[in-house]
């Protein structure tokens, strides 16, 4: 019988806080590399100021 290991995996929950291309060029990156898990909506990084606030939940696997 064969068995498999489980690659350990790493959760890293990031906020971010830009512009809509920074934060989508970001979310784009995780998404092509298999780790993004959740992202939220963007939401105002605060009063008076333009830039967005984005959560992403990531799954990081080592080997």
């Amino acid at each position: 019988m064969k068995t498999t290991t489980a690659v350990p995996t790493r959760v890293l929950d990031l906020v971010l806080i830009g512009d809509g291309e920074d934060i989508a060029a970001l979310t784009a990156i995780a998404r092509n590399a298999g780790a993004l898990v959740y992202r939220s909506a963007p939401t105002a990084a605060g009063p008076n100021d333009d830039r967005q606030r984005v959560f992403l939940r990531l799954h990081l696997h080592h080997r």
